[in-house]
């Protein structure tokens, strides 16, 4: 099964981050979370920086339909 949310620890709590994945184009995978240095698998910066190869705003939604998912149900419960 491939994870669809981001399964790394939230500095200084040790919770899930549970935040999207998102692939930048040089490959690495990671979240992106409101402050940086956040979680421990956040692979961008809050401005979209990649943290291994610098690029800004090279990166995709990994599972967008699991994303897309949530928000339906969330507008529209009925459909539950």
């Amino acid at each position: 099964m491939t994870t669809i949310r981001c399964d790394g620890t939230r500095n200084g709590y040790k919770l899930l981050c549970n935040g999207s994945l998102y692939q930048c184009a040089c490959g690495r995978v990671g979240c992106q979370q409101s402050k940086d240095a956040m979680c421990s698998k956040q692979g961008f910066s809050v401005l979209g920086r990649c943290v291994a190869c610098g690029e800004v705003g090279k990166y995709k939604l990994l599972a967008p339909e699991a994303v897309g998912f949530r928000h339906t149900l969330m507008q529209d419960p009925q459909t539950s």
